[in-house]
Formats: C-alpha cells, sequence, structure tokens
C-alpha cells in the first residue's frame, strides 16, 4: 500500500490478521428522545399556562408568538438530532488505516492508507490523520479531552500495527 490515501466506494475487506483498533465515532446525546418528550410538554404546559394568561387579558398575538416559541423548540432539537446520525469509524490493521465518515443524511466517504506512513496530532477542532502531505480531519464533535484521548489511543493502535510486521 503506498503512503497516499485512496478513496474507497466501499469499506476494505475484512481483516484477516485481525484489527489493532475499531473504534466507531458518534456525536454525544445528553438528552434521551423520552427526556426530549417531558422537556417539550413541560416548557409547552409552561408557554400554555402564559398564553391563558394574555388571552384573558386582551393579547391575543402573544399566544401566537407563545405557540411557534414551542414549534421553534421542537424544530431545533429535531434539527440536533439529525445531526446525532453523524458516525465515524476508524479501524487499524497490520496492512490498513481505514477512515470512513456517514453524514447525516446516510451518505458515506472511506479512505484507506498505509499505517505505515499515517501520522496523529490533534489540533483545537479534530484529530488530524496525515500521510504523503492529505489530511482527514475526524472527530470534530468530540471534546477536547475526548479529542486528546482517541489521539493517543490511534497513535497507541497504529505503533503496534507497524510492530506487528517486524
Amino acid at each position: 500500500m503506498t503512503p497516499n490515501w485512496e478513496s474507497w466506494p466501499h469499506a476494505p475487506p475484512a481483516a484477516s490478521e485481525g484489527l489493532v483498533m475499531d473504534a466507531v465515532l458518534t456525536p454525544h446525546r445528553s438528552l434521551s428522545r423520552r427526556g426530549f418528550a417531558r422537556l417539550l410538554g413541560g416548557f409547552a404546559l409552561l408557554n400554555m399556562a402564559v398564553s391563558i394568561g394574555f388571552a384573558l387579558s386582551g393579547a391575543y398575538p402573544v399566544v401566537v408568538f407563545m405557540v411557534l416559541d414551542v414549534a421553534l423548540l421542537w424544530m431545533a432539537f429535531r434539527i440536533n438530532y439529525k445531526a446525532g446520525l453523524e458516525e465515524e469509524r476508524v479501524q487499524v490493521a497490520r496492512s490498513y488505516l481505514y477512515v470512513a465518515r456517514r453524514d447525516p443524511k446516510g451518505r458515506a466517504a472511506h479512505w484507506v492508507v498505509s499505517p505505515f506512513w499515517a501520522s496523529v496530532s490533534t489540533d483545537e477542532t479534530s484529530v488530524r490523520i496525515s500521510s504523503a502531505g492529505k489530511t482527514v480531519l475526524i472527530g470534530g464533535f468530540l471534546s477536547p479531552e475526548e479529542r486528546e484521548d482517541f489521539s493517543r489511543a490511534l497513535t497507541v493502535a497504529l505503533s503496534t500495527a507497524k510492530q506487528q510486521v517486524r
């Protein structure tokens, strides 16, 4: 395998020699669907109580904005949950380093490079895997601590893969 990143139309065949690392990265979701339903229900009830007070005092246009407020909160969480479908997979084997990214719409991209040529670094926004002047960025949705931990684990996995060949 060359030091250049190769774009693949699909995942590589299963590694016959076994994987050193197989990590799947997904964005963190702190609120479950059930928790979201409770939050939105409570917010809607609170807005309804306030809306009734305004409606009784004759301020009917405020009711429209209170309903719009609940609808916008629902829409914001829906967009957030859709973005949570993003997924990145990193596999390290003796013969390859495989990176795949699936966006929220389900489209996937796959890259493969030799682990001998890959280097790992971390910046403020992502983990960088570089080889032959090209870089693949992963983990942009991870916290800074998670990016550092993943970067260290990936560096150890690459080192292990290089040692297994010798």
